[in-house]
């Protein structure tokens, strides 16, 4: 794969990850709580993403400069944030979880302005 290719790809994975973390949170800030099973699902997704940011890291520091470098440290450690927040919030119910929507959104704010930073990055690369 090559790295214009895979720096989209990962832009990509960024803003999908970041669609589903904004609709879980939306759908627990108005039922005030989630199911277990869409809880650990987005969880999943969360740390997946960041394994395959730790996979990728060695070419990307090759190919990023150092501000999208920490752009990147800093999206996936709002990724393992979410995904930590995500495996809390179990009380009487063993079915339901209602975990920190406040920390949820502080994460999702944080991955948005990651992403938009890349985003501004690549298009100064382009011109």
């Amino acid at each position: 794969m090559s790295v214009d290719r895979l720096k989209r790809d990962l832009l990509n994975k960024l803003i999908n990850a970041r669609i589903d973390l904004a609709a879980y949170l939306q759908l627990r800030m108005a039922k005030g709580y989630m199911s277990v099973s869409e809880s650990d699902h987005l969880r999943d997704n969360c740390f997946e993403l960041c394994d395959y940011m730790r996979e990728k890291a060695p070419i990307l520091r090759e190919h990023y400069d150092a501000d999208e470098q920490l752009v990147l440290q800093r999206a996936a450690d709002a990724l393992s944030k979410a995904a930590v927040c995500l495996m809390t919030g179990h009380h009487d119910c063993p079915t339901f979880v209602a975990v920190s929507a406040e920390k949820l959104e502080h994460c999702l704010t944080t991955l948005t302005l990651c992403i938009m930073c890349l985003k501004e990055h690549a298009a100064l690369h382009q011109h």
